[in-house]
Formats: C-alpha cells, structure tokens, sequence
C-alpha cells in the first residue's frame, strides 16, 4: 500500500523540508521504502539542502510528461532517494500529479511530499493528490493563523490530516504559544515536537540528515518517534546516562 504523505505549512519559514528530509531518514531505519518528493516548483530546495545540485531531470519535467518518476530519482550519499524539482523557475501544471503519484513505481512506498507554504491554486492540487497531511507549525502566532486557514482548506479535499508538527520549540521559553494552546487553536492533535537543536544547524551546513549525522540527538529521537507512531512501531531512545547528560551540556 502506497501512502502519499504531505508535509504542508500556511506560511514559509517554518521548516518543512528540514523535516521532510530527517522524517524520511528515520523511516528508512526503520526500513521503510522511502521517498521525499519537492512539489515546491518555484523556490525548490529540498536537493538543495541535501547538498545535490545537478538534476538533468525533475519532477517537473514528470509534469510535462516528458519522462516518467524512475528517471527523476536521485539517491544521496546516505542513501536517501528523492524526486527534486527544477532550480529553474517555471509554470507547470500540476493537476497531473495526482496520477503521477498513482505510478506503479511507487507501490508499497512511503512518499513524504515536500510542499510550497501558503494556499494557491497550485498548493490545492498537491494537496488533493495527497492521501495523508502532516502540517508543521512553529510555536507563533502568524504561524498558526496562517495554519488554520490551511486546515480549512485541507478538510474540503479527501485527504486526511494526521495532526500537526511543532518545530523549532524552545523548552522553557515562556515566550512563546505552549503545546496545549497550539493543539487547543487548531484542533488537531500534536503528533511530535522538534526542540531547537543546534545539531539542526550543523546538519544543513553538512547536506547529511540529521538523524545520520547526529541519531542520538534531541531532534533525532523526536523524528524518530514520529516516524514510529507513523508506521504503527515501537521505538525506545537510547537512555542516556548522567555524565553524558553533563558532557553534551557542556559542550
């Protein structure tokens, strides 16, 4: 069985292709046929930030109907295969890609859909081609604003809304929306919550998921769990003993 999994925002910024990437990493220790697609066709950066840049085919050119989704794969060096989009700004109609997604190519396959923010004309198509939602707010008010109107949007279509990521939650900080309010705001549950993490950063910077760079780090646990409560598993962190609480905060 295919799921066609869309990782959606009402605004940018919030960082859906972070954890586009890092969920399909975790999937696949879990050893799940994974593939991360970018559906964002006009500020494309899902290969960007896995530090690949030479596409001579993308799912753009699956759009025009110009190949089909085995010539757009492309696998990074930690073994992650993606289906990127073209660095090239262009219009391209993207009402096929709902039978694009139906490929034989991808039965039995887990594909997290990387998506565009906000809620044009081609954001409901992507949608609609999606079976599942996860959307990803950020613990602030213009985020879950704007992630309410998408909400709205999302229960018009047949797609389901699994429930919603926090990402970038800073524990303790009194300033900003709680876990419960955000879940209270957009009646959804909280499916995983992704503390600043500055392994993040220095991930990015590498171009290597994070959960390879850094498995045992908060984030990595985090998006591990999420990956496991996905796919019907059991995952239990590593524990991690006193001094090695202590050196990592002091390093």
């Amino acid at each position: 069985m295919r799921r066609i999994i869309g990782i959606v925002s009402g605004k940018g910024g919030v960082g859906k292709t972070t954890i586009t990437i890092n969920l399909a990493a975790a999937l696949m220790q879990f050893s799940k046929n994974v593939i991360a697609v970018d559906t964002d066709l006009r500020m494309s950066g899902l290969g960007l930030q896995l530090g690949m840049y030479n596409f001579p085919v993308t799912l753009n050119d699956v759009l025009k109907k110009e190949t089909n989704l085995l010539e757009a794969l492309y696998i990074h060096s930690s073994g992650l295969r993606i289906i990127p989009a073209s660095l090239c700004i262009e219009d391209i109609d993207t009402s096929g890609l709902e039978n694009i997604f139906k490929d034989p190519f991808l039965e039995n396959s887990i594909v997290l859909v990387d998506t565009p923010p906000g809620l044009g004309k081609q954001m409901i198509e992507i949608l609609q081609a999606c079976n599942e939602i996860i959307l990803v707010i950020t613990p602030e008010f213009p985020a879950i604003a704007d992630a309410m109107k998408l909400i709205s949007a999302i229960e018009k279509t047949e797609s389901r809304l699994l429930g919603i990521i926090v990402n970038k939650y800073r524990k303790g900080d009194p300033d900003q929306i709680t876990i419960k309010e955000i879940e209270f705001a957009c009646n959804l549950p909280i499916i995983g919550v992704i503390s600043e993490d500055r392994h993040i950063r220095k991930s990015i910077f590498r171009r290597v998921p994070n959960v390879f760079l850094n498995p045992n780090s908060s984030s990595s646990i985090a998006f591990k769990k999420i990956a496991a409560d996905l796919t019907g598993l059991i995952y239990n962190p590593p524990k991690v003993g006193f001094f090695k609480k202590f050196w990592r905060r002091e390093k």
